[in-house]
């Protein structure tokens, strides 16, 4: 199910029976001391990956391209900033590649959801939903699938902090986190619950029920799609 390691042949395959493709979208971007400075496209990626073992339909690699991040917001280096015009830009080539070679259903899950950036993409996933009438899509973040929940995604916290230790557990260093004050979004970068009570298990929670919830929309579209 990995784009990039899929012979013509297997790509063949899953166009003609679940032409799904989901692409992971996030930064490279602060989240604390204890996380990999790639987390938003990494949780991303691997809770597509999950989706796509239910649904069917490839993965795309993780894009890691954040417009308003931590650097123009708090002034947090460890991040890559990019431009409206340079995510919009990379949005729109994307979608028509993958159009052009057959997919129909388009999934872009935003593991970085500053609102702007969300805008930014949404602009363009718009666009091409209307310019393409037979292609469906879902474009949003990763904390829209857990509404109903009432699971609020923060940033670099309890949440991101928890999946990132389910998916990549070697990654994350809880030690790293200071024990003897209050965490804050200004001096932290972390805004939230508190990443100091993250867990491995709560991460395995949360992301069962993304997945779950995102493989109901896809499989809808695909319901649609096949009348």
């Amino acid at each position: 199910m990995k784009f990039e390691e899929m012979k013509p042949k297997e790509i063949d395959e899953v166009l003609q029976k679940t032409p799904v493709v989901f692409i992971p979208w996030g930064s490279l971007e602060w989240h604390g001391v204890q996380n990999p400075i790639g987390l938003d496209a990494l949780k991303a990626y691997y809770l597509c990956l999950k989706t796509a073992e239910k649904t069917g339909g490839v993965v795309l690699p993780p894009i890691f391209c954040g417009y308003q991040t931590m650097k123009p917001y708090l002034g947090f280096k460890k991040t890559i900033e990019i431009s409206r015009e340079t995510i919009q830009a990379l949005a729109r080539e994307y979608l028509e590649q993958l159009y052009d070679e057959g997919f129909r259903i388009f999934v872009i899950l935003m593991g970085h959801y500053g609102a702007e950036h969300v805008k930014a993409l949404k602009e363009v996933a718009e666009e091409f939903l209307k310019n393409h009438p037979d292609a469906k899509g879902i474009f949003a973040p990763d904390p829209t699938f857990l509404a109903k929940y009432n699971i609020p995604g923060g940033h670099a916290d309890f949440y991101e902090t928890s999946l990132m230790m389910f998916f990549r557990p070697e990654l994350v260093d809880l030690s790293l986190l200071p024990r003897d004050r209050e965490i804050t979004i200004e001096e932290d970068g972390i805004g939230g619950g508190d990443p100091r009570n993250a867990s491995i298990e709560e991460g395995k929670r949360i992301a069962e029920l993304i997945v779950g919830e995102l493989a109901k929309e896809v499989e809808s579209l695909l319901g649609e799609l096949k009348g």
